[in-house]
């Protein structure tokens, strides 16, 4: 019983590991800063901020963990992030940006410091793909979904070839459907603020489940305060 125990304990410190060397994929975390009614930004996009300076410290040291951290470009667009480790002491990840039609803005901060990968669509237009290279952007063109835009799992699993161990999804609602979807999530992270914004932009959009029965199953859910928020963790 003891060896149980322990052997699962010890699986848990060392998942990260485990997953990418027996399966080639990266270990993926999806963390989710929302309002107690689910919304992550105001109907009108604006998002600074959700939660408390301790949860943001918190995902900070988060992203001082992982090999990556992975947003769309309506993040980028919206928000201008520059996706650095800032609050806590620590390596900056690698910074990889989901733009199926090149829109991330040549000066997005997000584009200066470190590694940056921007992924899109298969035969994206030569100049600027050239422009973002100038900037010593990697560009990483891939096969599209059925939506026309960059599938998702062809990426991850570029990422996982790539000796990218560990992906941290920050955001937005787009991506982190499109990954709850595609059964990519191993870890839930969700900082629920204290707060109500009624008409806004939920975190979630169609995971097109009908019947309730199907609603993906959380487990080992637990549950931490953190500042003023509620950090809610779980596996699926």
């Amino acid at each position: 019983m003891a060896t149980g125990l322990l052997e699962a304990e010890a699986r848990k410190l060392n998942e990260i590991y485990i997953k990418h060397v027996t399966t080639g994929w990266p270990f993926v975390i999806l963390k989710i800063a929302q309002t107690l009614d689910g919304k992550i930004a105001t109907r009108d996009g604006d998002s600074r901020w959700v939660s408390s300076l301790e949860s943001r410290r918190l995902a900070h040291r988060l992203r001082a963990q992982v090999d990556a951290v992975l947003v769309g470009v309506n993040t980028v667009l919206r928000d201008d992030p520059q996706l650095t480790v800032r609050h806590v002491k620590g390596p900056n990840p690698v910074k990889i940006i989901l733009d199926s039609k090149l829109r991330t803005p040549l000066e997005a901060k997000v584009l200066v410091g470190g590694r940056v990968i921007l992924a899109t669509c298969q035969k994206a237009d030569s100049r600027r793909v050239q422009q973002y290279r100038d900037r010593r952007v990697e560009i990483w063109e891939l096969p599209a979904d059925a939506h026309g835009e960059v599938d998702l799992v062809e990426l991850l699993r570029r990422v996982g070839q790539g000796e990218l161990t560990s992906v941290l999804i920050e955001g937005g609602q787009k991506i982190f459907t499109s990954a709850l979807k595609a059964g990519m999530v191993d870890k839930l992270l969700i900082f629920v603020a204290p707060r109500l914004l009624g008409e806004g932009k939920g975190s979630l959009g169609d995971l097109e489940i009908g019947r309730m029965a199907d609603a993906l199953p959380v487990r080992e859910v637990q549950f931490r305060r953190v500042g003023s928020d509620l950090l809610i963790t779980g596996r699926l």
